[in-house]
């Protein structure tokens, strides 16, 4: 129980630093990294994949429930990608942090891929606007690189939370 409020507590800092000035600076071409993506990854790969799928679905619905618009798109794609990264976590050998890194890169876009096929089929027909001008190639390689400091922490402080 302690570990979930942990990822949920970090998840919600990082809710918050997404509406700060702060990270309006951190973009690179208009494209900013998705904090929360990362810390449901590490999740994820961390805690395995029905964990993953928990944490994923609680970070998408807080999202959605800040954002507006359409609920329960986002929590459809983060719970997607929590079972996934768990799933795939759990067969790997040790945690790496190059293998995290590069399951946050595919994770990414497969939220680009599941965000544009919900805006395609309930907003507008033919909506790909994470796909157009190499945005979400861009993200993942920001989210990739950003990945693996934050892994480190995170999973340092899920085992002092933990032992």
């Amino acid at each position: 129980m302690k570990r979930y409020i942990l990822f949920i507590v970090l998840i919600g800092f990082f809710i918050f630093l997404q509406s700060t000035m702060f990270y309006e600076s951190v973009s690179i071409r208009g494209v900013q990294p998705d904090f929360v993506l990362i810390v449901v990854c590490v999740a994820a790969y961390v805690l395995g994949p029905l964990h993953g799928q928990i944490v994923g679905f609680c970070a998408g619905l807080l999202i959605d429930i800040l954002a507006g618009g359409l609920l329960g798109i986002s929590a459809f794609a983060y719970t997607v990608i929590g079972y996934g990264v768990g799933s795939v976590g759990s067969r790997l050998y040790g945690h790496s942090i190059f293998t995290s890194a590069l399951m946050l890169f595919f994770a990414t876009l497969v939220k680009g891929l599941l965000l544009s096929f919900a805006g395609a089929v309930f907003l507008a027909p033919g909506y790909f606007g994470f796909f157009t001008q190499g945005r979400v190639f861009l993200e993942a390689i920001v989210n990739c690189l950003l990945a693996p400091p934050l892994f480190f922490v995170i999973t340092r402080l899920d085992e002092r939370v933990a032992g």
